[in-house]
């Protein structure tokens, strides 16, 4: 619950922190609301959210992460690393704040 997950990148080990500040940076991301597009955004999103927690730069650029995500889609991703991504995503605490506002509205 504590949303991070560490991936490789192009050979390099990255960290992706879900907080509350790559929250906020998950629409920073121009472009239509594609499959590819969203996991782009939401793997973006957890690199700023690490290199704001530790005050450094982000390890890759976020055309590494556009490359990145676009051969491991197209390769069928295999160790499936994405998915690993998305769950680490979904299970951090201020998605499941969200989620929990998000079904308290619908009550």
């Amino acid at each position: 619950m504590n949303g991070y997950i560490q991936i490789d990148i192009n050979g390099k080990k990255v960290g992706l922190k879900f907080n509350m500040y790559a929250g906020e940076n998950l629409s920073s991301v121009k472009g239509n609301p594609t499959t590819s597009a969203n996991i782009v955004r939401m793997v973006w999103a957890g690199i700023l959210g690490n290199a704001f927690v530790k005050q450094i730069e982000p390890e890759v650029s976020f055309e590494d992460v556009v490359e990145w995500v676009d051969n491991l889609t197209l390769s069928g991703d295999k160790e499936g690393v994405l998915q690993k991504i998305s769950d680490t995503f979904l299970n951090s605490q201020p998605m499941q704040k969200l989620l929990s506002k998000d079904e308290e509205k619908k009550s």
